[in-house]
């Protein structure tokens, strides 16, 4: 099959970028694949971090494109002269945000008059806080796909929800198999400098519905019980810091706490995650979570919020634990039990063990099957 793939990736920075190089490279062992990639993802004044690009990490080898001006329709045109030149069957796009829907609506209905089918891979259908602008870009992008795919069953449930009756595939979210784990636990302390003690990791971007606060307060509620860890907060706040720096004064559990507040490197990722003991992602919304993605790969557990398709990857009891959003002293009892009842090598094994069914193999094998038979 003759297939292009339309994404941000390297030597753009995060998971979806990371996903897509993955998918790429295992659609290429069987099939014809064109990658186009984004020239300029976002306008400067609507990215809030510090750099959207990788700085000597994985993958900035990779091969693509840079095509696709978010904000220059004339780089629109010249994709879908490259695609048509390509002779490409299906198109598949990913999305994430509103702000591509114009793009994406233009390239897609210009292919489909060429008759080449589009499928769209939706990681976020609409915001965790979702307007009226917002709901409709999202009917007039699906009106534009042959076929659509999801990573979970809450974003088939939005997409059924803005265009009933769509083509749909329920697929899954899978590991980030460009981590490898290379050092022992031990080690990854070691090396981190970090004590050889419980360690709590939270993970990722810093924003108002991923809950960092729920977790700091959580962690306070059990700093009688519980006083011999450390909590590792790593990720670049997309918001003001400072409220969380306070906030962990006031539970009284700065003596606990190491909070990095910065994008974490491919080189280091690994080492974070081999260094601690649980995941936990106290989310307030959600969909699907690569960050699970990254600690099934990396055979950690996780303690996480009953919100969207995370669910869907944690097996209550078996590989982590689901507590209900909102309520720190939950998810302070949670991360309790998990260490008081000693269940990181049996939720490890757990892992080990099913870990396979996530695999980027399977999720291609699934994809192509279901849009040859779109």
């Amino acid at each position: 099959m003759r297939l292009s793939l339309i994404s941000v990736g390297p030597p753009y920075r995060g998971g979806i970028s990371d996903l897509s190089a993955l998918i790429y490279e295992e659609l290429s062992k069987e099939h014809q694949v064109q990658f186009i990639n984004y020239k300029r993802q976002y306008p400067a004044f609507l990215f809030p971090g510090k750099t959207e690009y990788k700085i000597g990490d994985l993958a900035l080898d990779f091969s693509s494109e840079r095509v696709i001006d978010s904000i220059n329709p004339l780089t629109w045109i010249q994709a879908v002269r490259q695609i048509k030149d390509f002779r490409s069957e299906w198109v598949i796009f990913r999305y994430w945000n509103p702000f591509f829907a114009p793009l994406i609506g233009y390239i897609s209905r210009k292919l489909r008059k060429q008759s080449i089918k589009v499928a769209i891979l939706v990681d976020n259908l609409v915001p965790h806080e979702e307007s009226f602008v917002d709901s409709w870009m999202a009917r007039r992008i699906l009106s534009r796909a042959d076929h659509v795919i999801t990573m979970s069953k809450s974003v088939s449930k939005d997409v059924q929800t803005h265009r009933p009756g769509i083509k749909t595939s329920t697929l899954f979210h899978p590991l980030y198999e460009i981590y490898q784990s290379t050092h022992s636990k031990a080690e990854a302390r070691a090396k981190l400098h970090l004590p050889d003690h419980p360690i709590v990791l939270y993970f990722g971007l810093i924003r108002p519905y991923k809950g960092l606060d729920i977790l700091i307060k959580g962690l306070g509620t059990i700093k009688h019980d519980f006083d011999d860890y450390t909590a590792l907060i790593l990720g670049e706040a997309y918001e003001d810091s400072q409220k969380y720096v306070d906030l962990i004064k006031s539970e009284g559990i700065s003596s606990y706490t190491i909070f990095r507040n910065e994008f974490i490197s491919d080189s280091e990722l690994p080492l974070y995650f081999a260094a601690a003991d649980v995941l936990v992602l106290p989310y307030r919304t959600a969909t699907q979570s690569g960050i699970v993605g990254i600690a099934l790969q990396m055979e950690r557990p996780v303690i996480a919020t009953k919100v969207g398709g995370l669910g869907e990857y944690i097996q209550e009891g078996e590989t982590g634990y689901l507590v209900e959003p909102e309520d720190p002293d939950a998810l302070g009892q949670a991360i309790l039990k998990f260490f008081l009842e000693g269940d990181q090598d049996r939720m490890t094994e757990n892992i080990k063990a099913t870990k396979s069914q996530y695999s980027t193999y399977n999720f291609c094998s699934r994809m192509i099957q279901d849009l040859q038979n779109a």
